[in-house]
């Protein structure tokens, strides 16, 4: 087996399944996953040599995952499948506890967001990356990702803030104004 193979196979397996709910955590069709993360390994294997040593190999892995699922995104776009990231506009139970009521505003107020506001606070909520390496994620310096890191929870906040909060028994969650 080649050098080159080793490592192959060394990062696959080590990276695999953060990679495999990186993905699935961003696909509205678990059938796609598999798919998009075949991709994301086929491009590290035409790339090998470019992938950096650990532990900076996982976030360029999600770099190229992230390039990968905004490919997909235009194409299910295309094919007109593409499926909301929050379906707020179904039914609440009427039946409304603080936390169900508090996590349907920040999702409420995350769906406002922009995209990339949305996937900077998933990689540091969902998977837990540093500010460094978000940066390697999004292929920006260290600083320019801490910044955008602040500005998204920032907007996030502000957003909550304007979320409106039912207290009529009403089975809706929305956005002050938007009545």
């Amino acid at each position: 087996m080649t050098e080159r193979q080793e490592r192959f196979r060394w990062l696959y397996r080590e990276h695999h399944g953060e990679v495999h709910r990186y993905v699935a955590r961003r696909l509205a069709r678990a059938a796609d996953v598999d798919d998009v993360v075949a991709e994301v390994f086929t491009v590290m294997w035409r790339r090998i040599n470019d992938v950096p040593v650990a532990p900076e190999a996982l976030p360029w892995l999600y770099g190229v995952a992230r390039r990968v699922l905004a490919n997909e995104f235009r194409r299910l776009e295309r094919r007109a499948t593409v499926v909301d990231d929050a379906a707020l506009d179904e039914a609440v139970e009427s039946d409304h506890a603080d936390d169900v009521l508090d996590r349907l505003v920040a999702i409420a107020a995350f769906a406002t967001l922009g995209a990339d506001d949305r996937e900077v606070l998933r990689l540091v909520a969902w998977e837990n990356l540093s500010s460094t390496q978000v940066a390697v994620v999004l292929g920006c310096l260290r600083t320019t990702a801490a910044m955008r890191v602040r500005r998204a929870r920032r907007r996030l906040l502000a957003a909550m803030a304007v979320v409106d909060r039912p207290h009529d028994g009403s089975q809706r969650v929305g956005m002050k104004g938007a009545r």
